[in-house]
Order: C-alpha cells, then structure tokens, then sequence
C-alpha cells in the first residue's frame, strides 16, 4: 500500500499529517518535487537521483550562498534577493514559501541582457541544485532536467512533446509522459500496489489506469463541493471495475453535495473524513492577542486598543516597522516585535490566545493556520480576511461594523466559558475529526 500524492500543498501535509496520526505509515509518493518534501516521502525524482549517486544530506542554502561570477552582487531582503552585474538585475533568487524569515533558497531564475527570464536553478533542502528549467524566448518552458551535486543529469522533461529521458543503470529510458515514468519507477521502487491511497484525479489516477492489477484504491477529495461530478470522479464510480474504490471527501458540505450527485446505488462508496489535526498547545484564555503584519495598514488599530485596555496587542513584523505603526508604542497595552526572530515568534504563538486577521496585504508565516494549530481564536474583517478555512464565518465582520469585534472581544475575555465554545466550534469549522474515526472509515 502507498500514498500517491499529486504535489507538496498545504492540503496533501495536512491530509499526511492526519494519516500518520491515525498509524497510517505506508510509504509516500509526491509526483512534483519542489526539494523540500516533507520528512519520510519521496518522489520519482529523488528515488532516481539517489540511485545516481546523489546524497540527501546537508543543510539548505542562504540567499548570499548561491554562486554568482566575480564582481557580481547579491542583494537581500526579507521577501527575496537579486543578483547584479553593475545596474543590471541578473537573477531574482526565491525563499521557500514559510521560510521567509531564514531566506532560504527555492529558486533563481537567471535573465538574459533583454531582461527575459532563461533559467530557473531550483535548490533543494540539502542546499545543491537539483533541477533546472529552461525558457524559450517566449517564455514557454522548453525542459527541465534533474542532476546530482556534481551535475550529472538523470531526468530530463522535453515539455513541448512530454517526452521523458531517464538515464539509469547505463541504459537510456523514453516515457511518452508522467504516468507511464512514475509507473516504470513504483516498479523500480518495488513498492506494493494493491492499495493506492491519492489525493488527485489528475497523475496519480492515470497512473492507476495503467496499472494491469486488481487493487482497491481510496481517494481521498480535498477540492471542494462542485456543482457537477467531475468527469473522472464518475469513471472511477462506473469504469473501473478492477481496481475499486471509495471515496473520502474532507468536507461535510461536499460530501453532501456529491451524495446528491452520485447514483443511490453508489452513495455507499463515499464518506465524510474531515482532519485530525496535530496541535501544538492549549489556549490558556490570556487577554494577549497577535497581529502579523508586513505593513503598517491595520483595520481600526487605533478603535480596538483604545477600546480594550485590558488587552494586550502584540504586533509582529518580519521587516522594519513604519513610523505610523511604531507611533502605537505609546499605548501600554501595545507591544511591538520589529524585524521579528524565529525564537520571538515560537514565543510568541505561546503567549497569545486570540489572533486577529486585520491586517491588509500579503499573510506572513502561515499565520492564520499557526493561529489555529495554536488554538488560538482568530477574528477580523471579511475584508482584510487572508482565509476563509481558519476561523468561524460568524467572527469576521464587516469594517463599518467594527465595534461589533469590539463587543465579541469584551465578551469573551470575560467569559472563560464562550471563549472554550468557540474554539470548540473553531475546530469543527474546520472539519475536526479523530484518529479513531480514520481508523474507523479506513480500515
């Protein structure tokens, strides 16, 4: 049995994290390799570059790392960095999404003197290259090829015709496209295939069709409702008579949508998952609430601090804060964290037992998903909301009706009481589940 994931998104770790907390250890396949897979998965690539020779160990790199040619200058910031020749912007070298603060190294994707992008050199977790895309003049992906540390080619993708050349063990191997690669790889691999667990109709359900052996699958449906049955939802329903399956939907208001959509008849082979998720603390009802911001455009600050006296805002930044934000310093119940580290952060998720989702632009580190592993109850403004998966609908307000945050806030910091129901009602927003009830459905 193994887990046959489409690519490393937020929703396949949650979905992984929730199987291994069930006891579901079976090995783990990603078909997109960004080189920061989590621990104890693979990838075709990676199965195929260990086998050259290539060594999984070391750390990733810094942004002021990457080799660039004498004379040439690496500039950083906390977003990204670029690499210059004189005033030419040579590079734009890209952290890893949730790293930001470390400026670690996803990417650099290296320009020609038209300023057009040609090269993409892709960094793993063990800080070499691994892979390189390559850009027609139009900016279409012309191939990408996969190497060891010492540059050794192993994959190379010609995307135009989707042919795929494997070198491997001294013979050169053609794929006419990813299934059939990561076909000839779960054989290599010598995995057992009686049971395929995945999270895509796309790859890993054309790898099954050309799989000649009975099995009983699972997928496992994180897309949300829709208003009609995917095309190849129905094939696998209908079609597919020797490998079985059942279907897993994660959210109670799909899987109702589709049990209207299914056949009767077929309505036994869907069920409701929802997630078992890992969290880190309990909240301990303190008046301390965070905001994480990268700008100093925070809706209503000023109404809620001098509303609230009694709570304290901690207001978090990864860069230098502006003089408008820094002027809040003068509230006694307002502390700032400018340039803020990775140990002030930890701390921070620690002490705060509400998050407040006010702030406008980008989210920074994930955090209205660490506010909800933190158990902390997030509010804010549908407005200024970064998502709507963390958190109660009924806890994001309008901006014109600010004071009604206002008035939950005051409610909750007095009663100990609301305060555990809505963290209560937080997480079944969220479809919490249990490791016993996946025991329950899976086995």
């Amino acid at each position: 049995m193994i887990n046959l994931f489409e690519r490393v998104d937020e929703a396949s770790k949650l979905l992984l994290s929730s199987l291994r907390k069930a006891g579901y250890n079976q090995p783990t396949i990603f078909l997109e390799d960004d080189g920061y897979l989590p621990a104890q998965t693979t990838s075709p690539y990676t199965f195929f570059l260990k086998k050259a020779g290539a060594k999984m160990t070391g750390k990733p790199l810094y942004f002021n790392q990457v080799t660039v040619p004498d004379y040439w200058e690496i500039k950083g910031s906390l977003k990204r960095a670029e690499v210059t020749n004189y005033n030419r912007q040579a590079a734009i070298i890209h952290y890893k999404d949730g790293f930001n603060q470390g400026r670690l190294v996803a990417k650099v994707e290296w320009k020609d003197n038209n300023g057009l992008i040609r090269l993409t050199e892709h960094y793993n977790q063990y800080g070499w290259c691994f892979k390189k895309t390559l850009y027609a003049a139009d900016g279409s992906i012309k191939q990408i090829s996969y190497q060891t540390q010492q540059g050794k080619e192993v994959i190379r993708e010609d995307k135009p015709s989707g042919l795929i050349t494997l070198y491997f063990q001294g013979k050169t191997y053609l794929f006419r496209n990813l299934a059939s690669f990561t076909i000839f790889f779960l054989r290599q691999a010598g995995y057992q295939l009686d049971k395929i667990w995945y999270n895509s109709l796309s790859t890993p359900l054309f790898v099954i069709m050309g799989l000649p052996e009975a099995g009983m699958d699972t997928l496992f449906w994180q897309e949300g409702s829709r208003k009609q049955l995917p095309e190849n939802m129905a094939f696998i329903l209908r079609s597919l008579p020797r490998r079985k399956t059942r279907i897993c939907i994660t959210e109670k208001d799909a899987y109702e949508s589709f049990n209207r959509l299914v056949k009767p008849a077929e309505q036994s082979r869907l069920t409701y998952l929802g997630y078992d998720y890992d969290y880190k603390r309990q909240n301990q009802g303190q008046k301390q609430a965070l905001i994480m911001t990268n700008s100093d455009q925070i809706a209503h600050l000023k109404n809620l601090v001098e509303s609230l006296p009694e709570m304290t805002f901690n207001i978090a930044a990864i860069t230098e804060m502006s003089p408008k934000l820094l002027a809040f310093a003068k509230y006694p119940n307002v502390k700032l964290y400018p340039n803020v580290n990775r140990q002030q952060v930890k701390d921070l998720w620690q002490v705060n037992d509400y998050y407040l989702d006010i702030n406008y632009q980008n989210e920074i580190l994930l955090a209205t998903q660490q506010a909800f592993l933190n158990q902390m109850l997030i509010l804010g403004f549908v407005e200024t909301s970064h998502t709507n998966k963390w958190g109660l609908s009924s806890n994001r307000y309008y901006l014109k009706d600010y004071q009604q945050l206002i008035i939950k806030l005051r409610q909750l910091i007095t009663s100990p009481e609301l305060l555990e129901r809505e963290i209560f009602l937080q997480k079944q927003a969220a479809e919490q589940t249990s490791s016993a009830y996946y025991r329950e459905i899976l086995n």
